[in-house]
């Protein structure tokens, strides 16, 4: 978390996003869709050979995070979330706690979790055609996998090659842990269609 006592000093900070006494509940203030008990089953049903190149991959903090029996208070993100200002920034929260304003954004996740968050580079090429794959998958080649279809090919894929149970495994890493959505929603393509907006903004 980054404090900026000048911001506090100078009281020029944005309004609050919701006033006082008028916050979401803590239920409905943060995403439910992260369960490290569906990590666990990742390692059960893929391996323990697919598990250690997974934890050695680019998003392997996840893998640690659940190594780690990681917790975290809902009461104190709640808090943060409730008491933020309002500003125009797709990629930081400011709250403020205390009287003071605290900022947390991609830089601060960054240094928390290792994982590379830098823009892409708007002239990379991604030409990798993941089709054959979707359709040895039976899922659709226009969206991928959704983590629930990934779950259904688990029995399925444990005499497949290696990198492809590397492959199911990282698809269910991000849908679980870095994009924390909805069994029914395919990481593969919110991925593409995140990149996409990156590339068309300004």
């Amino acid at each position: 978390m980054c404090f900026f006592s000048g911001m506090a000093s100078s009281r020029k900070y944005p309004h609050r996003l919701y006033e006082v006494g008028k916050t979401p509940i803590q239920s409905r203030s943060m995403n439910h869709n992260c369960h490290l008990s569906n990590i666990q089953n990742v390692r059960e049903e893929l391996g323990e050979d697919v598990w250690s190149e997974l934890r050695e991959s680019p998003i392997g903090v996840i893998v640690k995070l659940k190594e780690l029996n990681y917790t975290w208070s809902a009461k104190v993100v709640h808090h943060f979330l409730a008491n933020q200002l309002a500003i125009e920034s797709s990629h930081e929260l400011w709250s403020l706690i205390d009287c003071m304003p605290l900022r947390f954004s991609l830089y601060e996740f960054e240094a928390i979790t290792g994982l590379n968050c830098d823009p892409f580079n708007k002239h990379d090429v991604w030409d990798v055609d993941h089709r054959e794959f979707w359709l040895e998958m039976k899922v659709p080649i226009s969206d991928g996998p959704t983590l629930r279809e990934l779950q259904a090919i688990f029995p399925i894929c444990r005499h497949w090659s290696r990198e492809k149970r590397v492959m199911v495994g990282l698809l269910c890493l991000l849908s679980i842990g870095i994009f924390g959505i909805s069994s029914n929603i395919a990481a593969a393509m919110l991925m593409f269609h995140r990149r996409s907006r990156q590339e068309q903004s300004p």
